[in-house]
């Protein structure tokens, strides 16, 4: 199997440079400054995620459910209800009806 002379030649200067590589210096602190960064980006993300909802938002947001809430309760009235269960329950068959019953006529 013939090979090409210059695949042998990069593959002999790519092993020739590994010779050369040399220890990399460090400053001491590298890794206390690079977990200090990231502990500053983290806490900034968490700032940011709830920034938006300031305390004026968060006051309109309650007088907008108190609002809807005394709204939904003025509506609430208990004959109404009672009436819409009794048609619900005729409609579905649910109910007696008290008129065609034998033991009333008794």
């Amino acid at each position: 199997m013939r090979t090409n002379p210059e695949i042998k030649k990069k593959v002999e200067q790519t092993l020739s440079s590994i010779e050369q590589m040399e220890e990399v210096k460090v400053s001491p602190f590298f890794k206390e400054k690079v977990m200090h960064q990231i502990r500053n980006a983290s806490e900034d993300k968490n700032e940011t995620i709830l920034s938006w909802f300031t305390p004026k938002l968060q006051l309109a947001t309650l007088v907008c459910i108190v609002i809807l809430n005394v709204i939904a309760f003025s509506n609430l009235e208990d004959n109404n209800y009672d009436e819409n269960i009794n048609e619900f329950a005729e409609s579905y068959g649910l109910s007696t009806n008290t008129d065609l019953a034998i033991l009333n006529d008794l």
